[in-house]
Formats: structure tokens, sequence, C-alpha cells
């Protein structure tokens, strides 16, 4: 079946805008004055294709390239993909692919240059044709039996009466999915920020509330909401089991999308992926939330600049972000983690991005997140901002925490866990290898040269393998410490580093940012002699005490579980998205793309059978 309009206004704004400017939708070419059989009646033209999926080596991992030549073997539900070099290198006459040996012969040699065509629906009441896409047609939900009436011959039979348009609560949209107390708090902020907005753009252009545009239509959804758990890799769990350190933490991992309403259709343009990690999980992920992904298309409504001056689009999504830090510091959260590092090619969470949305540098990533945090903390809802390396690698001026990687917040799908498990896997097959040789003593003694010359004194087995890992990682973070930014929801200890949640806070009011602990505190009072504050001074200052207050002990929020085998994860999302050609690199595929995505959410066992 196909999206039906709420009003005939809807038919007419979804027909006019499949021809608009660019910038929105699909760059057509000119529409000649003669009538073309063979073009969609909708928006002109005739083949359209779609952008096609990566495609990837099995063996190796490596991306094919685009007409670029690999061997294939298709069975019946697969086709293993191989590109050149691994064919080529693989002895004797089989492959081995996934673990399964192929015979050579079976894989046949391929371009990679295939096109997948647009599909077509005729209108059985003018017998005209159009794009599937055009006529936001619903290939899943078709039933052969009911008879489809493309958009012109509805706003003919609604004129004649012969069709009454559907009442808006019968179209299950973006605001029929469940609400949940996190987009409830997110959607109540983004809507008063967006009013005092426009109010202070009409104030700028010296014209009314009513006469300047404003981001009208928008939905906020959490549309997924599951318990999961990471493991810890072995290697790294061997080199902590001395210290108990735990095999795997749980967490909530949570999907949030923006939808508006753009010409009479929803269309989806913000999503993020989080891990929340409670106070009921383990030391060092307790209480710590990591914002995993992060994706928009370029198409909110109006594409204006906000008062603030920044794109009106960033300032709603900046609003978004800062509405769920503010949500879960009110729940107890300490600390939000976000690797500012731009997405490599497919690596997003809405497939094929536009064309016009240029992938954003590190740098300018960075700032970004950046701008977005410098709003929150004059807010109060950031306390302090730092990155990983700055946080847990060095100790700087009263800090006293150790330096190990036990420290470290074990996220899932992060950097720096599997670089560590790397590195671990290095030294012992360093150490491996010292053993084969006569000078390994040697080389022993010059690791513990080098540890030593760090600081190190504690020169153990599992000790300076720690040490000898958080060397290697901090090499390796170090180029890139900024992009892995660290955002304080509660105020750290400036001894222990540790975050302060409950008791209070002792503070110095001639430093800046100097707190420390109620531990901490006693600490100092039971020394002999109490430890001078700064410490590079002759001056002592005095510390005063501030309770914490509004630390709720419990992390949790009481919504329910929101499963989804689409939405669960970001792969799944991109995979059911590259099978049934949901694009978003224009307007029009994005209002069908949304569409089959609203379908799905509404219709969670429906199963998918094939592409539009």
């Amino acid at each position: 079946m196909a999206h039906v309009p709420a009003s005939v206004e809807d038919a007419r704004l979804i027909i006019d805008s499949l021809r608009e400017d660019p910038l929105y939708g699909q760059q057509l070419q000119p529409v000649s004055d003669s009538i073309n059989e063979n073009a969609c009646q909708l928006c002109k033209q005739e083949k359209l294709t779609f952008e096609p999926p990566p495609m990837y080596c099995l063996p190796c991992g490596a991306r094919i390239r685009r007409n670029g030549p690999y061997y294939a073997y298709d069975t019946r539900d697969t086709r293993h993909s191989v590109c050149i070099p691994c064919y080529n290198k693989s002895p004797g006459h089989t492959i081995e692919v996934e673990g399964q040996m192929f015979p050579k012969a079976r894989f046949q040699k391929k371009r990679n240059d295939e096109e997948t065509e647009e599909c077509w629906v005729n209108c059985e009441r003018c017998n005209c044709w159009q794009h599937q896409i055009c006529a936001l047609f619903n290939g899943i939900n078709y039933d052969v039996k009911e008879a489809y009436t493309c958009l012109y011959c509805y706003i003919e039979e609604v004129k004649h009466g012969l069709h009454v348009p559907s009442p808006q609560s019968a179209v299950l949209g973006a605001s029929d999915l469940p609400r949940t107390a996190l987009s409830d708090h997110i959607e109540e902020r983004l809507f008063k920020r967006l009013k005092l907005e426009r109010q202070a753009r009409a104030v700028q252009t010296g014209r009314s509330f009513d006469e300047v545009a404003g981001a009208d239509g928008l939905v906020v959804r959490v549309v997924s909401s599951v318990d999961k758990k990471v493991g810890v890799k072995p290697r790294f769990l061997e080199t902590f089991q001395e210290d108990n350190y735990p095999t795997e933490f749980p967490y909530k991992s949570k999907a949030v999308l923006l939808f508006q309403k753009i010409d009479g259709v929803e269309v989806c343009l913000f999503g993020m992926y989080v891990q929340e990690f409670g106070a009921e999980c383990a030391f060092p992920n307790q209480r710590r939330v990591y914002l995993s992904y992060l994706d928009s298309v370029k198409y909110l409504r109006p594409g204006i600049k906000a008062a603030t001056g920044e794109a009106l689009c960033t300032f709603v999504y900046h609003e978004i972000l800062i509405g769920y830090l503010e949500y879960c510091k009110q729940r107890g959260f300490t600390s939000c983690y976000i690797w500012a590092r731009p997405p490599l090619e497919g690596d997003n969470i809405f497939y094929c991005n536009p064309k016009i949305q240029t992938t954003r540098t590190s740098d300018k990533l960075r700032e970004w997140c950046l701008a977005m945090i410098r709003k929150a903390t004059k807010e109060e809802i950031v306390a302090e901002l730092t990155n990983l390396y700055d946080h847990f690698f060095i100790t700087m001026g009263e800090c006293k925490a150790k330096v190990t990687a036990s420290r470290l917040p074990y996220f899932d799908g992060d950097y720096w866990p599997g670089a560590a498990e790397g590195m671990v896997n290095q030294l012992h097959q360093e150490e491996d290898d010292q053993k084969l040789q006569k000078k390994g003593n040697a080389k022993k003694i010059i690791r513990k040269r080098a540890l030593e010359a760090a600081g190190h004194t504690d020169l153990s087995g599992n000790a300076s393998e720690d040490d000898m890992l958080m060397q290697k990682l901090g090499e390796t973070i170090y180029p890139m410490k900024e992009d892995f930014i660290m955002v304080h929801l509660q105020y750290s200890c400036s001894h222990c580093r540790s975050f302060m949640s409950s008791g209070k806070r002792w503070a110095c009011h001639q430093c800046r940012s100097f707190y420390i602990c109620d531990k901490c505190y006693s600490a100092e009072q039971e020394l002999e002699e109490r430890e001078r504050h700064p410490s590079n001074s002759r001056e002592t200052h005095e510390l005063h005490p501030v309770d914490i207050v509004g630390v709720p002990e419990d992390t949790k929020d009481g919504d329910g579980i929101i499963e989804s085998k689409f939405f669960d994860t970001r792969q799944a999302f991109l995979s059911l998205c590259q099978e049934n050609h949901y694009q978003f690199d224009t307007l029009r595929r994005a209002r069908h793309s949304s569409m089959m995505v609203l379908y799905h959410l509404h219709n969670p066992t429906v199963k998918c059978n094939g592409a539009v």
C-alpha cells in the first residue's frame, strides 16, 4: 500500500516538493513540456538508480572499489566476494572464506559495476506509472487485491466526494511511537529552547513571533532500549587477573531518533546510540555514559540561521545532546565520553548521507562537540571538561591517582580496548621472542630501566606489563588526545580523580577547579603533618565543605525495555537500510526511507521481502 495523505493539501505538498531546490531534494534534469510516457508522472524523470551498497572482501575485509574486478561465488542466500589479491595468493585450487574451503573453480570473475534501478508502481485509476519512492509506496505491506491510487487521482477523488481523507489519528507516525521519560525530557527542553530562539530571532528582525519561521513538527523518540554486556578481552583481563578485574560490564543501550514532518511526510533527521553504565555496574564503568554513534542528515526545516548565528539544525541537535546530558546528570551519572572521530565511509547511522553534506574533519567535529559542551557548561549541566589522556595517563600538581589501565572506562566498540588488546598481545610476543634469544636478559633490563625512568617503582610481572601498556597506549592516544572528550557531570577529586556523588566535596575558594573528596580530606587530617595546599606554595589555602545534593543512589529511570531487531544495534539498522535501499541521499528518498523506518517500528514482526 502507499502512504495516504491526511489531506489534499498534504498530497499537493508531496507532489510539489518532488521537483524543488536540490539542497533538499533530488537534483533532477530539466523537464520537457512534451509528455514522456516513459517518465514518472510525479518527478517527470525516467530511470533512477540507487547508490550501490559497499562490497567487502570476506577473507581480508578490504572494501572492493567501485568498478573494480573481484571474484564471487553465489549460493542461494549469500554472495561470497573475494578481492583479486586474496584470490591470487590463495595456494592450490581452493580458497578459505569465513572458515570454509571452496574450490576456486566455483568463483567467477566479476566487476563491481552493478546498478539497481528504482522500482515502479502503476495507478489503476489513470494507468500512469510512478517511481515507488516518489509515490511513497510500501511494497512490504502491499495487498495485490487492493488497487493503488496515485496522488493525482486521490486529489480528484476527494474533490468529487469519492474519497474521504483519513483522520490524522489513523496514520501511525513518529508521535504514535511509545513515549519514555528520556524522550519526554528531551522534547520538553527542545520545544522550550526553540520557542526562546524564535522569540530572539523575531526581536532581531523587528517582526512578531508569528512572522518568523520556526522548526515545527518535531518528534523525539527512544526506539530501542535494551540490556547488554560488554565482555573484557582475554589478554587485557589476564593482565589484571590479580586485581579481580570484572570479566564483563552490564549496560543499557539506547537509540534515539528525531523526526520532522516536512511537506506532509515525517522524515528522520537525527539519530544517536548511547551506552549507559549504571550505579550497579562495577568500577571503572560505574555511573558512566558513552556516546557511541551520532549522525544526522541536512534536511531540517527551515534551513536558516538561528538567533545565535549558527545553523538552526545545529541549534536543534545541540539541544538534543544537552537535554540528554541534563537527563543523565539528574539520574546520577557522573561522566560522559565522546570519541570525536569522523565516521569512516559506511560507518554512519543513516545509509547514504546527502552528497551536499560533507563529512566533517576531526577538528571541525571536535569543535562542534565542544561548542555544545560550552553551552551545557553555562547551564551548569557540565561541571568540568577534560580528555581521556589528561585524566588517566598523567599526574600533575596534587594528583595522587595511580596511572593504570584498570582505571580506564571499558566501553563496547571504543577505540582503546581494541588497541590495548593488540598491544598486550605484542608485549607477550616480545617476551616469547626474548626467551629464544641469548640477549633476552639484556632486553628485560632495558625495559625495566625505561619504566624506572618514567617513574614506575613496582616492576613485578603484572605491574610492569600494566605500566608498559599504559606507556604504549599513551603514546598512541597522545597525538589525538583532544578527540577523546571526557565530560564531567559531577566534580572529580583533584587527588584520587574519583567522581564525587555523595557526602561532601572540599573546595578551595582561591584556586580554580580544586576539589577533594571526603575520603582524601579525612586521610589528610590523619597525617601527623597535613600536606600543604597548594603544594608549590608556602601559603596554605583553606578548604571549605560543600554538600553534594541531588545525586540519586540509583541511576535507573523506570523506562521499560524496548526491543527491536532492526534498531537494537547500529549495524542492524544499517543492514536493514542497505538491503532494502532505504537511502537518505536525497529528500525524496529520505521521506520514503523514513516512512519505512516508521512502518518497521510499528510492525516489528513483519519480515522484509526485498528492495523498493
